[in-house]
């Protein structure tokens, strides 16, 4: 019988790193990607499924960072524009004490978009930048 690990220690966003262009980048708030594959049952005689179908593998990612950290980013683009910039892959390392390291690496992404958002009241400028990536990697 297992014993249930009480008060252990989990992965938070303290123990995540994510590394763009070979760089850490401390500005970033939040990293969001996931997958997704079309799967589909087919039919023949009768009312219930014969077999299954499966379709494409499709990849959905975004990046949440300080302004100030975006324009790091454009500063250093091909012709200050950040959607000039070739294929990068950005790792993303889970870490810290009392957990296994873990590595997640999403290939080939692009930026999609060159976002600005402000509003009145606002203390802090932040955007949201979708990517697109060919593929997530999990070591």
């Amino acid at each position: 019988m297992a014993t249930p690990l009480i008060n252990g220690i989990n992965y938070d966003w303290g123990s995540v790193n994510l590394i763009l262009f070979g760089v850490p980048v401390v500005g970033i708030t939040k990293i969001s990607y996931k997958s997704a594959q079309a799967k589909e049952n087919n039919y023949g005689q009768g009312r219930k499924p014969v077999s299954r179908g499966y379709g494409a593998v499709t990849y959905e990612a975004s990046i949440e960072m300080y302004l100030d950290e975006w324009k790091k980013i454009i500063a250093l683009a091909p012709n200050k524009d950040p959607l000039q910039i070739p294929a990068f892959d950005i790792s993303v390392l889970f870490g810290g004490a009392g957990v296994l390291p873990k590595k997640d690496t999403l290939r080939s992404a692009e930026f999609l978009e060159n976002p600005m958002d402000a509003n009145q009241g606002d203390t802090k400028l932040m955007v949201t930048i979708p990517l697109i990536i060919a593929d997530i990697e999990h070591e």
